[in-house]
């Protein structure tokens, strides 16, 4: 069962992102425009205020600097500085946002856009930013409205995917992006959102109004569901020593009359499978 972690509620908490090197696990809180990381070890929470919604972001070879998805751009922040040095504008239609995002295994960074103002038009695309040449690409899979769900398989020859407002996950096969196909439909009265892969390729996914974190077996049929104090979990993370303790962001955006649950850091311990490190961004640092 999921338990709640002290000091660490966001209006709109996601991209839950474990540092190794550092013992940290970082999120962002987007309409806050902060950044934040909790160090498990000793309970205490560190916090960025940032120009701009932060809607996904990644570790790179340096463990003080980030690579971040800002509402209009990317570039990389220094933590200890607080310095942004922008890399590339938002790709793709005028009024949208960068939204969830995660490296490939070639260590790329894939990011998604989506409508700015929240009016779930299907404006948003899926992108990718080349490590080698830092320049952005728009990829061949189909415009959403809400992206989310962006990981990949332990070998990196699957990317995973969804618009929430589909009610399914999808995949394909990478980087070719052939083969693109339904991976799984949600069984329940929540929304696909963020999602992370573990060692043996099962995908775990949180669900946005369903009050669970789902762990889908490699043919998608559901394998484990851990039930969450939450209503709106928004991203799973397999994170601390040997990636063994699952960790949950939620929200309470939206909610007409939240909980003290709403909106926290969540963590279960002894979850079934261990995760993975994540990929780090291997774009150039000046």
């Amino acid at each position: 069962m999921f338990k709640l972690l002290a000091d660490t509620t966001s209006l709109l908490g996601e991209c839950p992102v474990w540092c190794e090197r550092t013992g940290r696990l970082f999120w962002t809180d987007i309409p806050c425009c902060e950044l934040r990381a909790l160090n498990p070890t000793i309970g205490q929470v560190q916090r960025w205020s940032l120009p701009e919604p932060l809607g996904s972001f990644a570790l790179t070879a340096d463990e003080d600097v980030l690579l971040m998805g800002l509402a209009s751009c990317l570039g990389y922040y220094q933590l200890n500085t607080g310095r942004f040095s922008k890399i590339a504008v938002t790709p793709g239609v005028h009024g949208t946002r960068i939204n969830d995002g995660r490296c490939d295994r070639m260590g790329n960074f894939v990011f998604s856009t989506m409508d700015a103002n929240e009016r779930m038009q299907t404006i948003g695309r899926f992108h990718r930013l080349n490590a080698v040449t830092l320049e952005t690409e728009t990829l061949d899979l189909p415009a959403v409205a809400i992206p989310n769900s962006i990981c990949f398989s332990p070998d990196g020859y699957t990317l995973y995917y969804a618009d929430s407002l589909q009610g399914c996950i999808s995949c394909c096969d990478y980087p070719s992006l052939e083969n693109q196909r339904v991976f799984t439909t949600v069984d329940g009265q929540g929304a696909p959102d963020g999602s992370c892969i573990d060692a043996q390729g099962f995908l775990w996914n949180a669900e946005w109004g369903g009050s669970r974190v789902v762990r889908y077996a490699l043919d998608g049929s559901v394998d484990r569901v851990i039930e969450s104090p939450c209503v709106q979990t928004t991203c799973p993370v397999l994170a601390g020593p040997g990636y063994a303790t699952l960790y949950s962001t939620s929200a309470r955006i939206g909610l007409d009359k939240p909980t003290d649950s709403d909106g926290a850091l969540i963590k279960a311990e002894a979850v079934v499978a261990a995760g993975l490190p994540e990929e780090r961004f291997t774009g150039r640092l000046n």
